[in-house]
Formats: structure tokens, sequence, C-alpha cells
């Protein structure tokens, strides 16, 4: 198992990890073409990707499922893989085990977690009907947060921090509705869906999104 420390760099990761071989395989065919597929919706919108022209290049957006073997994992897109042109297995890795007291992450697989990790780990373990995160970068999403009156976690809330995982928390609180759709004010065009199953976590996406290109 290797360590890790979290820079403090924008778009890098903030906490410390440690990476272990992955033991089995990482998901179920079915969850996975899921998960491929909604990737590739996402990718083709521009919500999730690589372009030079934002966000300083770096690769932004991230997927994940509940383990189905183990409610207590998830399984999420590793770091900076936005710009790989389809989803694969060896992109993927398994959450085992979070601690916000330690700002750890224990981890499976062949790749760094993605940076949003800790906020993902927040919804998992809020709400056990939460089975799907799709973490997207919307500029028009997120810009219509205030006339839409869209949830939304502060614009003094950094990405990938205690403070974010918290505030998500006490989100999800407020929001009891499934799927749920908010914006992170701390995280340009941070846009978060989380819901029970695929399909209607990623529609909710989808209609949000339309509704702001409508107005």
């Amino acid at each position: 198992m290797s360590p890790a420390n979290p820079p403090a760099e924008e778009g890098a990761i903030r906490f410390a990890y440690g990476l272990a071989p992955l033991a089995g395989a990482i998901l179920p065919d079915e969850q996975f073409a899921a998960l491929r597929a909604w990737r590739r919706v996402c990718k083709r919108l521009g919500l999730l990707g690589r372009d030079p022209r934002r966000y300083g290049g770096l690769g932004f957006g991230n997927l994940s499922v509940r383990d189905p073997a183990d409610p207590t994992r998830f399984v999420i897109t590793a770091s900076q893989t936005g710009g790989a042109r389809d989803l694969r297995v060896g992109d993927l890795v398994r959450i085992t085990e979070c601690s916000l007291a330690r700002f750890w992450v224990e981890a499976e697989g062949r790749k760094p977690p993605s940076s949003e990790t800790l906020t993902h780990a927040m919804l998992y373990a809020a709400d056990m009907d939460i089975h799907w995160v799709y973490h997207v970068h919307s500029p028009d999403v997120w810009q219509s947060t205030a006339r839409r009156g869209l949830p939304c976690t502060g614009a003094a809330v950094p990405y990938g921090t205690r403070a974010m995982a918290d505030a998500v928390a006490g989100l999800l609180r407020h929001h009891p509705e499934r799927p749920l759709v908010f914006t992170t004010l701390g995280h340009e065009d941070g846009v978060f869906a989380c819901g029970a199953d695929a399909r209607s976590t990623g529609l909710a996406l989808l209609e949000h999104l339309v509704e702001a290109l409508h107005e």
C-alpha cells in the first residue's frame, strides 16, 4: 500500500490515501455498463472531460456507484481520468474506507481516487438510499443557482475539504427529495446529482440542464 499526501493546488487531491491492489472484479457487468453509458452522455455534453480552455486544462467531473457487494463501499472514477476517450475498468477505484477525522481514504485500484472522493463518501454515508452520484461541471446549471433557487453549498466552501463534506451532509438533511441535484458555489461550475438508480439520477441532471438552457 502506498501513502500519498494531499497537495494544496486547485484540482488536486487534498486528502491522504492508501492505494492497494484491486481485490476481485471491481463491479458487476450491469453496473459497469450503466456507469460507462452515463459517462459517455456527460462527456458528449461537455459536462465531464478535459479541455485546455477550461480549468487550466485539468480533467473535470467524476461518477460513482455504491458497491452492490458491500453497501459500505463505493466505486468511483479515478483522479484525472476525465480526458479518457471511454471508461475502462482500470479507470475505476474502489473506496473501502473513509475517515473525515483523519482526512484519509483507503482505496483499491491502479490510479489515485478522485479529488472529490470525500464528497461522494459523505453522500453515501448520509443516505443509504443513494446508490449513484454524478459530479459534473455545467456553467449553465451552476450560474442559474440563484434565479432558479437550486440547493447549493456556499461560495466559501471549497471542493475536496471537510467543510464541503459537512455542507453536503447538511444539505441532504434539508432536501430529502431523491434524486437530488445541487450546485457547489465554492467549486466553479460544480454540479452534483445523486439518487437511487443510474437512470433517474442522470435524467434529473439532464432536466436541470434543459431548464437552465430554456430560460
